[in-house]
């Protein structure tokens, strides 16, 4: 149970991060460049 709640701690703050970065820059140049990762 705890790391289920841990799990969902990360990936919720991750996501938020993410939709905040692409929602104040309103282009992704900056997230290509921060996580090139997930433009594979």
């Amino acid at each position: 149970m705890a790391t289920f709640l841990l799990s969902v701690l990360i990936f919720g703050s991750a996501g938020y991060i993410v939709f905040s970065r692409v929602k104040s820059g309103k282009t992704c140049d900056d997230c290509k460049s921060a996580c090139p990762v997930k433009k594979v």
